[in-house]
């Protein structure tokens, strides 16, 4: 219930944030139309000033061409003084890069597990890189794709002189994207969206003999075969739907190439009935969730 009033809520703001950029834009309009005209202005009192210069035709000589350079220099100045002051710097068509994630794991079920075999728990924190682009199809909307992968490792030999074991979990997933962007500083935006996609989950259980030589690996397919070499593999995975609502901000080192930061809440759904290990149906697995608060760190390259 918690996790759905998060989504409803983070649906909520991105509703009354895109109705906002809306009024937004009008008055940009009306700011922009206000700029034409002054400028407007400032060549109509031009003109009127060279009809004055060549109806009184006063001879000034080089210092009156000197005036005129300057004032000339004067307005292409405050031209560019008024250009630099808009917003700028952010990608307007499309950009594309490389992403770091960074989510705690609360999946007591797998790390009871590995204390009954005799390994630590996994770590806290899972890592995940990858990447995405998106493209923007206007009013600040813009669509795209990311996707991203990461692991984490228990390995031990629970009693001195016996076997090696190791427990690893890989957790990948992707989706569709699309985000609302604002622009409220010059070469910065934030921005609200959500992923829809879906991923796969795999545990890989291993162990073997402590300081395998040549002779141990081949002594396991030998007819004389003695257990003196132990060696299991064995692997489970399952899919899952995921949601992931956002909410970032980036800004633009260079014209072309930006970093930002993100945070979310990665929602997973996933059958129980769902797990496999090599196309046979594994039952009586525990409900691992994998949902929670997410953050990614991007470095993103465009136009």
């Amino acid at each position: 219930m918690k996790r759905l009033f998060v989504i409803i809520m983070v649906l909520l703001v991105f509703g009354l944030v895109v109705n906002a950029q809306e009024k937004f834009d009008e008055a940009e309009k009306e700011l922009d139309a206000i700029t034409d005209s002054v400028a407007i202005e400032e060549d109509t009192d031009e003109q009127i000033m060279d009809n004055d210069k060549k109806s009184t035709k006063i001879e000034v000589g080089k210092d009156w061409d000197d005036w005129d350079e300057d004032w000339d220099d004067w307005r292409e100045k405050r031209k560019e003084d008024w250009k630099s002051s808009k917003k700028r710097g952010y990608f307007r068509g499309g950009a594309g890069g490389w992403d770091y994630y960074m989510m705690e794991l609360k999946i007591d079920a797998l790390d009871d597990k590995l204390a009954k075999i005799g390994l630590e728990p996994f770590d806290k924190n899972i890592f995940m890189s990858g990447g995405g682009g998106w493209g923007y199809i206007g009013r600040g909307i813009r669509i795209g794709g990311i996707g991203a992968g990461g692991k984490v490792t228990s390995r031990g030999t629970p009693i001195k002189g016996g076997d090696t074991k190791e427990v690893t979990m890989r957790l990948g997933f992707g989706g569709v994207i699309i985000e609302k962007v604002f622009h409220p500083f010059n070469k910065s935006e934030i921005y609200l969206g959500t992923m829809i996609g879906g991923g796969t989950v795999n545990i890989d259980f291993s162990q073997w003999s402590e300081n395998t030589t040549w002779d141990q690996l081949w002594s396991g397919y030998d007819t004389t075969y003695t257990d003196n070499f132990r060696t299991y593999q064995n692997g489970i995975q399952t899919n899952y739907f995921m949601l992931l609502p956002t909410i970032g901000i980036r800004y633009n080192i260079f014209r072309w190439a930006a970093v930002g930061l993100n945070a979310g809440y990665l929602y997973t759904h996933k059958s129980q009935d769902g797990w496999k290990m090599e196309g046979r149906t594994i039952t009586g697995v525990p409900d691992i969730d994998f949902s929670n608060v997410i953050y990614r760190f991007n470095i993103y390259f465009g136009g």
